[in-house]
């Protein structure tokens, strides 16, 4: 962006000033926004929690259950789809994330320059880099819980 001579940016200085009741609004929009995205967040992780947790408790259902061969056929077909719906519930939340970012994105360019940057001392790029790292963890993290439910199923099964 081009700097004016004072080294505020074009695009914040050609703003309209928000009225007092806009100025309003923008604060509960923006406030509502990174509650929303705390909660997503939140939830993104208490998803793989409580998936990891299932995890656990389909291994030790087949082990006091003693599973044989069909069980533990039936046991994989539960995990395999418990899988692949916490991994499509994460990308989900992610699509969410996003939209709330861009939510706040819009409020944040109508507010003042001095808070345009102060949050701008982390960029956008940096953050978006940051989110799909995490998510990137998230998903292997379900799929290697798979795959040790696989292994410790297989191990059950040969007692």
């Amino acid at each position: 962006m081009a700097k004016d001579e004072d080294g505020s940016d074009d695009a914040v200085s050609a703003l309209e000033a928000l009225g007092d009741k806009e100025h309003q609004e923008a604060l509960v929009l923006y406030r509502e926004s990174t509650d929303t995205l705390r909660f997503v967040k939140n939830h993104q992780w208490n998803t793989v929690g409580a998936t990891l947790l299932c995890f656990l408790g389909i291994c030790v259902i087949a082990w006091m259950a003693k599973a044989n061969d069909a069980l533990v056929a039936k046991l994989m077909g539960i995990t395999i789809i418990l899988s692949c719906s916490v991994i499509f519930t994460l990308l989900l939340y992610q699509f969410w994330t996003h939209n709330e970012m861009s939510k706040i994105d819009a409020i944040d360019a109508r507010l003042s320059p001095f808070f345009n940057r102060i949050r701008r001392k982390k960029s956008r790029r940096e953050g978006d880099i940051h989110r799909y790292l995490i998510l990137t963890f998230m998903v292997f993290t379900v799929i290697l819980g798979a795959v040790v439910v696989h292994l410790a199923l297989d191990r059950i099964a040969s007692f």
